[in-house]
Order: structure tokens, then sequence, then C-alpha cells
């Protein structure tokens, strides 16, 4: 069985502490791979072009100290647990250390194969535990606002967007778009093939839908077959045109429903508020409803904007 290798950053301006270090690791044994920056300035350009499992950093840095620097990095992704060097008698600093961010602390008169070891894999074993712990948190996040057989957002999700969405688009007068798309007689998707192929072919549709809107709107699933697009900056022209690039998206995808390829087309309404007293979230969902019925009720497979309520839904 292969051994990891642990690379390892010192950051220490001193030859001589810089050996001990090594000394102590090469005596260690897991297998250390260390390189060694002078400053904490150089400390950041080697972290812009290399990994690293841990940082030693020592107190008495030229220029930005030890401490200066770790309170500078504390909170940053993606940066290695650091371990603080210090002299003798330097414990106040120590714990400054560990307040700033810092994992753990080593001496430097007390330095030994043992202790450093020992230090560096309780620092990653702890940053392991609060990375998972970090992980499983974002997830739960992710699952209040996702609808689980999507992967879109969910209604609750949506419901809080155009709260927000309204009162930024009041604020600074930006153009704010909403899109009703429902698929086109998908009930006989289920009634032919079954619930599970009409799942899949719903989360076929959100693919399609996902890669079709830009990173600042939001997709939603609304309900059964039904989706909403929240489109910030996007006025009524702009919004016809995702509308249009989301119908044939869709109506362009092979979709499978078992050994049976189907063809599936969508209606898609769309209202962007002409005035303020517009910007509200049940008028924006109501009248781009209205505009979807119509769609619905003119071809279906199509897309309009919203001009006067309609009445029934084919």
């Amino acid at each position: 069985m292969t051994k990891t290798t642990l690379r390892v950053l010192v950051v220490e301006d001193n030859p001589g502490d810089v050996g001990l270090v090594r000394a102590a690791l090469e005596e260690s044994t897991v297998i250390f791979e260390v390189d060694n920056v002078t400053s904490a300035r150089s400390c950041r350009r080697a972290l812009e072009t290399e990994r690293y499992d841990i940082i030693l950093l020592d107190y008495s840095l030229p220029g930005e100290n030890g401490l200066d620097f770790l309170r500078s990095i504390s909170g940053k992704k993606n940066v290695p647990p650091v371990i603080m060097l210090t002299g003798q008698g330097d414990e106040l600093i120590a714990k400054d250390a560990i307040r700033g961010g810092a994992r753990d602390y080593c001496a430097k008169g007390r330095i030994n194969s043992t202790t450093l070891t020992r230090a560096i894999l309780e620092a990653l074993e702890v940053a392991r535990l609060e990375a998972e712990e970090e992980r499983q948190r974002e997830e739960t996040d992710k699952r209040a606002v996702t609808d689980p057989l999507t992967g879109l957002y969910n209604r609750n999700y949506l419901g809080d967007a155009l709260e927000k969405e309204c009162r930024r688009a009041k604020r600074y007068g930006s153009p704010l778009s909403c899109l009703m798309l429902d698929l086109d007689n998908f009930k006989e998707v289920n009634d032919r093939h079954g619930h599970l192929e009409g799942d899949s072919v719903l989360r076929q549709v959100a693919i399609a839908i996902g890669n079709s809107v830009r990173e600042i709107d939001i997709a939603a699933r609304y309900g059964g077959d039904e989706f909403c697009i929240l489109a910030p900056e996007t006025g009524l022209e702009g919004a016809m045109q995702l509308a249009e690039r989301l119908r044939f998206a869709i109506a362009a995808m092979e979709l499978h429903a078992g050994r049976h390829r189907i063809a599936i087309t969508a209606s898609i309404g769309v209202f962007s508020p002409a005035t303020m007293n517009q910007l509200r979230p049940t008028t924006l969902l109501d009248r781009a409803d209205a505009a979807l019925r119509k769609a619905k009720l003119t071809g279906k497979n199509q897309v309009c904007d919203y001009t006067i309520p309609s009445i029934g839904v084919a």
C-alpha cells in the first residue's frame, strides 16, 4: 500500500529553524514533502500556485508578522490549516494565534518528530471534520430550497426570490420578467408510459431549462409539469427571447420513456411589469400564468406575453 505524502509549507525566515522543522519531519513515520518561504507575501504567492496540506507559520516574519497574516486569511476557503511556530515565552502570542484561526501552536524549543507530527495530524483531522460538517450543512440548506425531483429551485425558494427581486427592481428601477412554462399534453406521457417515466421526462426538461437560463435567473418547479423562471434585469424583449430559447430547447430534445422515444413541447407565458405598481409577486405570477393560458388556448407550443386575462385552459 502506497503511503500518502503530506505537503508542508514552512513560512520561516530563519534557516536554523527551518532545518529544525525539516529534521523533525524527516524522522517521522509519516512522509512529508517540505517547502519553505520566508515571508507572508511569498506565502500568498505559493498558495496561489501550489497545493499544501498544512502551513507551519512563524510569528516573527519580516514585514507582515505571522499573526497579522493569519488573521488576513482566516475564514477564507481553500486555505490549508495553520500551526503557529512560536519562540520560548510566547504563550500569549500562541493564544492570539488560536483565536485568529490557527489550529494549534508549537514552541520551537520543544519541537521534535513526535510532537510536530502529532500536531499536524490532529490539525488535519479537525479540518477534515469541519469540512465534512460544512458540506453537510450546505447539503441541508440546498435540500431546503431545491425540488427533489428536478434539482431546480422549489416553490418556497421562488416565493422568497420574487419578494427580493421585486424590492430590488423597485429600488433601482431595473426591469424584471416572469415566465410560466407548462409542458403540453404531459398527462398523456404519464398515462401511456407511467409516472416513473414521466418523472424521467421532467428531469430531462429541467436540465434543458437549467442549460438555457443565465446564472442570475431563478428557475423553479412550480408544481406538476409547470415551471417558473424569474429573469432579473430583463425587459419584455429579452424575456420573449429567453422564452423562445426555452421552447425551442425543449422541442428539440430527444426524450426517452423506457425504450420509447417521445416528443414533448412547452407553452410559455411572459409578463414584464411596465409600472412600479405591477412589481408585486402575485401580479407577476398571475399575469405570467394568464399569458400561459393564452398560449395554451391558441395552439400550444408557443410563447405569449401578457395582454388581457384569459379564462380556461386546455
